[in-house]
């Protein structure tokens, strides 16, 4: 996804709380601004595979996972990912570096939709340079058992995600969907009323012209009706020196119901913003934004009837 520049995006004014579809329960509060700022304005920012040196190629696999520096905190975030992205600073940059992960089916205009079991990935976490960085590799090596959903550029079709997701998973099935960083893109819940399924969308550059891009998506797929979205209203907020728009780290995650309750789905985005441009690997170095007048966190409830 080509997504807007860092610099680009006009940021809607500061709400005194998020949007309503970010408006989900169970939210951490804001956390304390940090005390170090950019020196001088960040580079230009792009989305997901866009940093240098990072864009995946249908054409390659990487049948072996490739080493990922720092130390593996891979069982905390797996544990408890809403909890641990509150205290850390997610990355999802540069997720697979080098090609798709073998087993991966990725989609195209075309086909802007492929099955949730061909989407299945391990997922890790590293801490380094003061960001968990997360990367994917084939399914079942050790990790977190994902769904990986991949997504095109505004030249390719815009359009891209993964379909057949449980509503309710069974033990041993993924119960995460990642996917690339946001900064002008959206993420959105969808309720297959055909089989009774979930799926999920990644929208590129939605604060053009999404909501009439969604809309017409959905008339040509009537199956398809909306349970929650995650668009630049929700995340995209001034912060810092520059008063540049957040970006934001997004996740899907299903976390068990209690007391004879059923689970639920949940879209959670860890807004963020540049520290460094470039890190080795093909990663910018992402730092917690300042002066927000939101919560770091933004969850928004995948809403099913």
């Amino acid at each position: 996804m080509k997504g807007i520049k860092f610099g680009g995006f006009k940021s809607p004014s500061v709400p005194k709380s998020p949007a309503v579809s970010g408006s989900g329960t169970n939210k951490p509060s804001t956390p304390p601004p940090v005390e170090s700022k950019p020196a001088s304005k960040p580079s230009p920012i792009k989305d997901g595979f866009d940093a240098q040196g990072s864009k995946p190629s249908t054409s390659k696999v990487s049948p072996q996972p490739t080493q990922q520096p720092g130390k593996d905190v891979t069982s905390s975030f797996g544990a408890n990912p809403l909890g641990y992205s509150g205290q850390n600073v997610l990355n999802a940059y540069n997720m697979f570096p080098g090609g798709a992960p073998q087993g991966v089916a990725l989609p195209t205009a075309q086909k802007p939709f492929v099955n949730a079991s061909d989407s299945v990935v391990t997922l890790n976490a590293h801490q380094h340079q003061g960001n968990t960085n997360l990367s994917v590799s084939p399914a079942g090596g050790q990790g977190i058992p994902a769904h990986y959903m991949h997504y095109l550029s505004t030249g390719e079709g815009k359009f891209a995600g993964i379909q057949g997701v449980p509503l309710h998973p069974r033990p041993g099935e993924p119960t995460t969907v990642v996917t690339g960083a946001l900064n002008g893109c959206a993420v959105h819940a969808l309720h297959d009323t055909k089989n009774n399924s979930l799926s999920f969308l990644h929208h590129a550059d939605y604060s053009k012209n999404g909501k009439a891009e969604l809309d017409g998506f959905l008339s040509q797929h009537p199956n398809l009706k909306p349970a929650g979205s995650f668009t630049p209203s929700d995340y995209s907020h001034p912060t810092g020196k520059y008063g540049d728009p957040t970006g934001a780290t997004p996740f899907i995650h299903y976390s068990q119901g209690s007391s004879n309750r059923p689970g639920q789905w949940t879209i959670a985005g860890q807004l963020n913003t540049y520290k460094n441009g470039g890190t080795a690997g093909g990663r910018p170095e992402l730092m917690r934004p300042t002066d927000l007048q939101v919560p770091l966190m933004q969850t928004i409830p995948v809403d099913v009837p």
